[in-house]
């Protein structure tokens, strides 16, 4: 089963979603939304062709009942998250 690896890039995505969703909704909000983030991401140890390819390796996840997406790539052993991005965003261009 490979392992989980969170990108700097990924880390400091998931403080500002914590922190907007704090911010403009809830903290109660906000605490669902990483759990589901999280959740979604272990899910990927599992099965980690469980996301679409969108090209130069990286593969897409949707995170449900949120706006939100997980940009991942697959290594050797392990599966990287590289970004977690919000649906509406350009997010093809800079993953």
């Amino acid at each position: 089963m490979p392992g989980l690896i969170w990108s700097a890039p990924a880390r400091q995505d998931l403080r500002t979603i914590n922190g907007w969703l704090r911010e403009n909704r809830s903290p109660d909000v906000a605490q669902r939304r990483l759990v589901s983030l999280r959740a979604r991401a272990d899910l990927l140890t599992r099965f980690p062709h469980a996301g679409r390819p969108v090209g130069d390796g990286f593969r897409v996840l949707k995170i449900y009942d949120t706006p939100y997406l997980l940009v991942y790539q697959l290594g050797e052993q392990d599966v990287e998250i590289v970004r977690i991005r919000h649906e509406r965003e350009d997010w093809l261009v800079t993953p």
